[in-house]
Protein backbone atom coordinates (compact mmCIF):
# COMPACT_ATOMS: atom_id res chain seq x y z
CA UNK A 1 0.00 0.00 0.00
CA UNK A 2 1.19 3.47 -0.78
CA UNK A 3 1.69 6.02 1.94
CA UNK A 4 0.44 9.51 1.18
CA UNK A 5 1.35 12.90 2.52
CA UNK A 6 0.18 16.40 1.72
CA UNK A 7 2.22 19.60 1.75
CA UNK A 8 1.18 23.16 1.06
CA UNK A 9 2.96 25.89 -0.87
CA UNK A 10 3.02 29.27 0.77
CA UNK A 11 3.09 32.69 -0.80
CA UNK A 12 6.67 33.62 -1.76
CA UNK A 13 6.21 37.35 -1.30
CA UNK A 14 5.24 40.38 -3.32
CA UNK A 15 7.69 40.01 -6.18
CA UNK A 16 6.54 36.51 -7.22
CA UNK A 17 3.76 35.05 -5.06
CA UNK A 18 3.72 31.72 -6.87
CA UNK A 19 7.45 30.95 -6.91
CA UNK A 20 6.99 27.76 -4.84
CA UNK A 21 4.17 26.55 -7.10
CA UNK A 22 6.28 27.13 -10.22
CA UNK A 23 9.28 25.35 -8.71
CA UNK A 24 7.16 22.39 -7.60
CA UNK A 25 5.70 21.96 -11.08
CA UNK A 26 9.15 22.22 -12.67
CA UNK A 27 10.56 19.68 -10.22
CA UNK A 28 7.84 17.06 -10.58
CA UNK A 29 7.76 17.23 -14.39
CA UNK A 30 11.52 16.69 -14.76
CA UNK A 31 11.91 14.43 -17.84
CA UNK A 32 14.82 12.57 -16.23
CA UNK A 33 12.47 11.32 -13.49
CA UNK A 34 9.36 10.68 -15.61
CA UNK A 35 10.66 8.55 -18.50
CA UNK A 36 11.11 11.57 -20.72
CA UNK A 37 7.73 12.99 -19.74
CA UNK A 38 5.80 9.78 -20.47
CA UNK A 39 4.70 9.53 -16.83
CA UNK A 40 3.20 13.03 -16.70
CA UNK A 41 -0.52 13.71 -16.72
CA UNK A 42 -2.91 16.52 -15.87
CA UNK A 43 -6.54 17.09 -15.04
CA UNK A 44 -8.46 20.30 -15.81
CA UNK A 45 -5.35 21.82 -17.42
CA UNK A 46 -2.58 20.96 -19.85
CA UNK A 47 0.63 19.78 -18.19
CA UNK A 48 2.88 21.98 -20.33
CA UNK A 49 0.71 25.04 -19.62
CA UNK A 50 -0.34 24.17 -16.05
CA UNK A 51 1.43 27.01 -14.27
CA UNK A 52 0.06 29.64 -16.63
CA UNK A 53 -3.45 28.19 -16.43
CA UNK A 54 -3.30 28.04 -12.63
CA UNK A 55 -2.17 31.66 -12.52
CA UNK A 56 -4.99 32.67 -14.87
CA UNK A 57 -7.47 31.03 -12.49
CA UNK A 58 -5.98 32.87 -9.52
CA UNK A 59 -6.15 36.19 -11.39
CA UNK A 60 -9.72 35.56 -12.58
CA UNK A 61 -10.90 35.22 -8.99
CA UNK A 62 -8.53 37.81 -7.47
CA UNK A 63 -6.69 35.23 -5.35
CA UNK A 64 -3.07 35.57 -6.37
CA UNK A 65 -1.64 35.81 -2.85
CA UNK A 66 -1.51 33.60 0.26
CA UNK A 67 -1.49 29.81 -0.14
CA UNK A 68 -0.57 28.95 -3.73
CA UNK A 69 -1.05 25.23 -4.08
CA UNK A 70 -0.74 21.79 -2.59
CA UNK A 71 1.58 18.86 -3.21
CA UNK A 72 0.50 15.29 -2.49
CA UNK A 73 3.03 12.47 -2.61
CA UNK A 74 2.11 8.80 -2.92
CA UNK A 75 5.07 6.63 -2.01
CA UNK A 76 5.14 2.91 -2.76
CA UNK A 77 7.37 0.25 -1.23
CA UNK A 78 10.37 -0.89 -3.23
CA UNK A 79 9.29 -3.34 -5.99
CA UNK A 80 5.62 -2.98 -4.99
CA UNK A 81 4.42 -1.42 -8.22
CA UNK A 82 5.43 -0.85 -11.82
CA UNK A 83 5.52 2.80 -12.96
CA UNK A 84 2.52 2.39 -15.29
CA UNK A 85 0.37 0.95 -12.50
CA UNK A 86 1.48 3.74 -10.13
CA UNK A 87 0.45 6.22 -12.84
CA UNK A 88 -2.98 4.60 -13.09
CA UNK A 89 -3.45 4.70 -9.31
CA UNK A 90 -2.36 8.34 -9.19
CA UNK A 91 -4.63 9.33 -12.06
CA UNK A 92 -7.61 7.69 -10.38
CA UNK A 93 -6.72 9.32 -7.05
CA UNK A 94 -6.64 12.77 -8.66
CA UNK A 95 -9.98 12.22 -10.38
CA UNK A 96 -11.64 11.03 -7.18
CA UNK A 97 -10.10 13.48 -4.71
CA UNK A 98 -9.91 16.66 -6.77
CA UNK A 99 -12.69 15.85 -9.22
CA UNK A 100 -13.74 18.60 -11.56
CA UNK A 101 -12.79 21.53 -9.35
CA UNK A 102 -9.00 21.95 -9.34
CA UNK A 103 -6.25 22.08 -11.93
CA UNK A 104 -3.63 19.45 -11.17
CA UNK A 105 -0.51 17.88 -12.60
CA UNK A 106 0.31 14.33 -11.59
CA UNK A 107 3.48 12.41 -12.34
CA UNK A 108 5.30 9.23 -11.44
CA UNK A 109 9.00 9.27 -10.60
CA UNK A 110 10.76 5.97 -11.19
CA UNK A 111 14.33 7.20 -10.75
CA UNK A 112 14.71 5.94 -7.17
CA UNK A 113 14.56 2.54 -5.45
CA UNK A 114 10.86 3.05 -4.83
CA UNK A 115 8.35 4.35 -7.34
CA UNK A 116 6.47 7.38 -6.08
CA UNK A 117 4.07 9.91 -7.51
CA UNK A 118 3.54 13.62 -7.11
CA UNK A 119 0.34 15.61 -7.47
CA UNK A 120 0.62 19.39 -7.58
CA UNK A 121 -2.64 21.29 -7.65
CA UNK A 122 -3.87 24.87 -7.61
CA UNK A 123 -5.19 26.21 -4.33
CA UNK A 124 -8.00 28.01 -6.20
CA UNK A 125 -10.87 26.15 -7.85
CA UNK A 126 -11.34 27.10 -11.48
CA UNK A 127 -15.07 26.37 -11.09
CA UNK A 128 -16.07 28.78 -8.33
CA UNK A 129 -12.87 30.49 -7.16
CA UNK A 130 -13.00 28.92 -3.72
CA UNK A 131 -9.72 28.05 -2.06
CA UNK A 132 -9.04 24.44 -1.25
CA UNK A 133 -9.26 23.95 2.51
CA UNK A 134 -7.26 21.25 4.17
CA UNK A 135 -8.66 20.64 7.62
CA UNK A 136 -6.97 18.75 10.42
CA UNK A 137 -7.90 15.10 10.01
CA UNK A 138 -8.52 15.25 6.24
CA UNK A 139 -5.50 13.04 5.58
CA UNK A 140 -6.88 10.21 7.74
CA UNK A 141 -10.48 10.81 6.69
CA UNK A 142 -10.08 11.22 2.91
CA UNK A 143 -6.57 11.11 1.41
CA UNK A 144 -5.13 7.88 2.85
CA UNK A 145 -8.42 5.94 2.59
CA UNK A 146 -8.71 6.76 -1.13
CA UNK A 147 -5.07 5.75 -1.57
CA UNK A 148 -5.67 2.48 0.30
CA UNK A 149 -8.81 1.66 -1.70
CA UNK A 150 -7.13 2.29 -5.05
CA UNK A 151 -4.01 0.35 -4.12
CA UNK A 152 -6.09 -2.57 -2.90
CA UNK A 153 -8.20 -2.60 -6.06
CA UNK A 154 -5.42 -2.00 -8.55
CA UNK A 155 -2.42 -3.68 -6.94
CA UNK A 156 -3.93 -6.75 -5.40
CA UNK A 157 -7.03 -7.62 -7.41
CA UNK A 158 -6.27 -6.86 -11.05
CA UNK A 159 -3.30 -7.64 -13.25
CA UNK A 160 -0.94 -4.89 -14.27
CA UNK A 161 -0.57 -4.00 -17.97
CA UNK A 162 2.78 -5.80 -17.88
CA UNK A 163 1.20 -8.99 -16.48
CA UNK A 164 -1.44 -8.93 -19.21
CA UNK A 165 1.22 -8.47 -21.89
CA UNK A 166 3.37 -11.31 -20.47
CA UNK A 167 0.39 -13.70 -20.42
CA UNK A 168 -0.16 -13.33 -24.17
Amino acid sequence: MAISKILHMKDSGNSFHARHLKRALDYVMNPEKTQGGRLVGAINCQADMAFEQMMDTKKQFGKTDKRQGYHIILSFKEDEVEPDRAFEITQKFVAEYLGDAYEAVFVVHDNTDHVHSHIVFNSVSFVDGKKYRYEKGDWAKYIQPITNKLCHCLLYTSPSPRDVEESR
